[in-house]
Parts: C-alpha cells; structure tokens; sequence
C-alpha cells in the first residue's frame, strides 16, 4: 500500500487497482484574518488542473467532517469520476447534493457501519471535532434538507464528525481527520497504523494521551493536520514545536510506536 499525504487530513491510499480518499482537499489558499480567525465570508473556490494533476481518481471518498477544508474538492471529484461514492453523514449529503453531487453517489452513515467493499474494508466510528481555546469551532451545526448551493467557507458546516478504520489485507490503519475522539469508540481497535490528527492549541482535555490509550500501541502513527493549511500544496510548513510535543507524546504513551512524518505528495510505503 502506498499513502500519500495532501496537506490537512486529506489522504490517498493507492493498493492494487484501488483507490481510497479521505478528505480530499488540494485548493488551498489563505483563509484566516489577521488575527488567525477564519474569514468565514471568503467564496469558495476549486481548483481543477491542479486536482487533476495529481488525483486521477478514486473509488471510494471518506469524509470525516463538512468544513471547507475536507470536502471543498469533493463535488469536483465526483462530477469528474462519476463512479466515485462518497462516504459521509446526512448533512454531508445536504451539503454534496446542494453543491452537485447526485444523490446516487454517497453513502449515507452516522457511525458503527462496517462497510464491504470485497478488497477492502471500512469501519465507520463516531467521533468529534476540535476545540478552541473557547470551547468552540468554526461552523457547526447539522442539516436535515438540502441548503441553497454553498458559497463561502462559512456556508460548510461541520454536519457531525466520523473517523474510519481502514482493512486492506489484513492491515488496519484508523484516520482521525480532526483533533478530538470518542475513547470507548477507538478502544480496542489496535490498529497497526493510527493517523492522528495533531492535538490545536484548544481546550479538549489529553486529547492526544486519551487517543494513543484507547489505541493500546499502534505499530506505526502519523501526525496529521498540522500544516499551514494557508500556504500551497507542496509547501510542507509545521510548526517544529507543535511536531516537538507530539513527539514526546506519542514517545512517553505509546513509546513502541514508530511515528512518521509525512510531507505533501511524498509517497510513504506500508
């Protein structure tokens, strides 16, 4: 298996003839005001060749969440691959099938599904997104019918938080998209590759502690959305003491665990 990582949570992982996506978000562009919100009015905007350039397609999509930065490429994708389905909450359908996606594509979940997809597996979990330092986040909200055709960032709402365990062969690898979890949902997985949303600068108590306890000692963890999300795809920029404490972390709750660090669009090899 070959994982390649876009930058945020949006992840490729490429076995066989296979293609699974999770999060898929390549048009990056700044979207903060100066004094780090987000600037909840900026129109959304896609871009095409640069998603052509380096997703030929897929044949499934897991959406963690509804905010911009997960599923803003997802109704591209799917109008160019119309085989593609989309794995997502009811809102995240309202908000698909108000930006294109016909109803045909996705499926619909809210968690504890585990979905057959012959060469590969996908257990759907329960989970919850990030907090800030106010013990909020941008957008939330859910939706029961389809909203007017979105048009800002503003206008992607979170519609409920998922994460997925991954079974390709024998091997399971868990995506947590955004920094927080349900533990009794991640205890017992023993996944052998954990990729773990890196804990923001929030009020979510031992988010990343309760994560890797729950895990009982993945083989291999991958930090994840913990890149400037306002820079270009391919400029990898961290924080070196965000990655310092994770490190540690991981080192002190977990320490047989290997972490790899990923970088935009370089493949990593399972």
């Amino acid at each position: 298996m070959t994982l390649r990582w876009f930058g945020t949570s949006s992840w490729e992982f490429a076995f066989g003839t296979h293609r699974v996506l999770v999060d898929p978000w390549l048009t990056r562009f700044p979207s903060t005001l100066p004094n780090g919100a987000f600037d909840e009015s900026l129109p959304l905007s896609i871009n095409e060749p640069l998603i052509d350039q380096h997703l030929p397609g897929a044949d499934l999509i897991l959406v963690t969440h509804g905010h911009f930065d997960h599923i803003g490429d997802v109704p591209y994708l799917s109008r160019r691959n119309p085989g593609t389905k989309i794995v997502g909450t009811e809102s995240h359908g309202h908000l698909l099938g108000a930006m294109g996606v016909p109803d045909r594509s996705m499926i619909t979940v809210s968690g504890s599904e585990y979905l057959d997809f012959g060469a590969y597996q996908v257990r759907v979990l329960r989970s919850l997104h990030s907090r800030n330092r106010e013990h909020s986040y941008l957008a939330p909200g859910v939706l029961t019918a389809r909203p007017q055709p979105p048009r800002t960032i503003g206008d992607l709402v979170e519609g409920g938080t998922l994460a997925y365990l991954l079974s390709v062969n024998g091997t399971d690898i868990l995506i947590l998209g955004t920094g927080n979890c349900i533990d009794r949902e991640l205890a017992g997985l023993r996944p052998d590759v954990a990729i773990i949303a890196v804990p923001p600068c929030g009020a979510t108590f031992r988010y990343l502690e309760r994560t890797l306890e729950a895990l009982d000692g993945p083989s291999y963890v991958l930090p994840n959305h913990h890149d400037d999300m306002n820079r270009p795809l391919g400029e990898t920029v961290i924080d070196p003491e965000v990655m310092a404490s994770f490190r540690r972390t991981v080192a002190d709750v977990s320490p047989a665990s290997k972490i790899i660090e990923p970088a935009h669009l370089v493949p990593i090899t399972l």
